[in-house]
């Protein structure tokens, strides 16, 4: 029987997909009143965009080490 040989593949991302995401800057702060179930949407939406940018900033780093070394985590 043949013994399994382990080959080791690179597959590199295209550098575009390699770019760290930019962080938006929040909204200002102010005195408007937003609606609770506006603002419950808004902080869903916040949350769940900073886990998406996390999650690529990881999978960035895994790819290419120390890329996104410098982003706000």
């Amino acid at each position: 029987m043949p013994k399994p040989v382990a080959v080791v593949v690179k597959n590199t991302p295209p550098a575009e997909l390699l770019r760290c995401p930019e962080r938006p800057v929040g909204f200002p702060s102010s005195d408007a009143v937003i609606a609770p179930e506006t603002r419950a949407a808004i902080i869903r939406l916040a949350k769940a965009y900073a886990m998406t940018v996390a999650q690529l900033e990881r999978l960035i780093d895994w790819s290419a080490p120390a890329t996104c070394a410098g982003a706000a985590k």
